[in-house]
């Protein structure tokens, strides 16, 4: 007996036969969608935290730049030397002079000072310097060096390892959340077989009768992958409302309190978590449905 294929009005069956399998499992296909919700919600928000500190390091790594304090008392020609000094240095971008007076106005707005400030004016202690800015961090410890060498250098500063202890925290992270994702991804891919597994095991007779006529193994699949695939998307969703709805509660506490910390946008979080949390909810999906027939479709 010649198989049978599945043809446009075919699909349209398939479709509706796995929505309409959805609907009608109730409590299983809802305990399905809230496992797949907490797994979901798990690899979110380690999603969340690694790319918000993914983030904060790369833009804390464009500002790492060397600090060259100066000698004070140095003339023009001299400053301008140092400053032809720095710029020739390899991976040297840019060099930024702030004098003693934009020093002391720097502190006062970080701080926010105010009568204090007024008798640093005449008897300014804050020296001189260059900020030197690198194409890339790992330049910096050879720039520092070779500028604590100049005559007229009084010192030299950077904060590179800020920046080395992020990105070690930020793959620390990473792979936590990647482990606790796996683990979570069996559990609802094990929850969405067995749900997928009861409505097959209901309908085994009809199964049997499309075998025996000639419907292909695919043709009887279709119906529980839709399932699978409705179950994953829906948890997905909930999901991403979830994270990305408290991410934006916690960010905008964090930017009130913190309002130097560099933080993605609640936007840029909810766009890149969306496309991630729906492929991996209809992975899991398909793959507990195709676990679940698979018995059933056996030649």
């Amino acid at each position: 007996m010649t198989g049978h294929r599945a043809a446009p009005g075919d699909a349209r069956y398939l479709v509706f036969e796995g929505l309409q399998a959805f609907r009608r499992n109730g409590l299983m296909s809802l305990a399905a969608v809230t496992i797949t919700v907490v797994t979901l919600i798990a690899l979110g928000s380690a999603l969340v935290v690694t790319g918000a500190l993914g983030y904060i390091a790369h833009q804390l790594e464009a500002q790492v730049q060397v600090v060259v304090y100066l000698k004070d008392g140095l003339r023009p020609a001299a400053i301008t030397a140092a400053r032809k000094r720095l710029g020739a240095f390899a991976g040297v971008t840019r060099v930024t002079y702030v004098s003693k007076q934009q020093a002391l106005e720097q502190l006062r707005r970080s701080v926010g000072g105010g009568g204090e400030f007024r008798d640093l004016g005449a008897r300014n202690p804050l020296p001189a310097s260059f900020v030197v800015t690198a194409d890339r961090p790992g330049r910096l410890p050879a720039i520092a060096a070779a500028a604590a060498r100049l005559p007229w250098t009084d010192s030299v500063s950077y904060s590179a390892e800020t920046v080395r202890r992020l990105v070690a925290l930020t793959q620390a992270v990473r792979g936590f959340g990647a482990a606790a994702g796996g683990v979570l991804a069996l559990i609802a891919l094990v929850v969405i077989a067995s749900t997928i597994r009861l409505t097959v095991y209901a309908r085994r007779a009809e199964i049997e009768v499309m075998r025996l006529v000639g419907a292909t193994a695919w043709f009887v699949r279709w119906p529980f992958v839709v399932e699978g695939v409705v179950t994953g998307a829906c948890g997905a969703l909930a999901a991403l409302v979830l994270v990305a709805g408290s991410y934006a509660v916690l960010a905008g506490s964090a930017h009130a309190s913190l309002p130097f910390l560099p933080l993605p946008t609640p936007q840029e979080v909810a766009l890149d978590l969306s496309w991630k949390l729906l492929v991996w909810g209809i992975v899991i999906g398909v793959a507990g449905s195709l676990l679940a027939v698979r018995r059933y479709l056996r030649v």
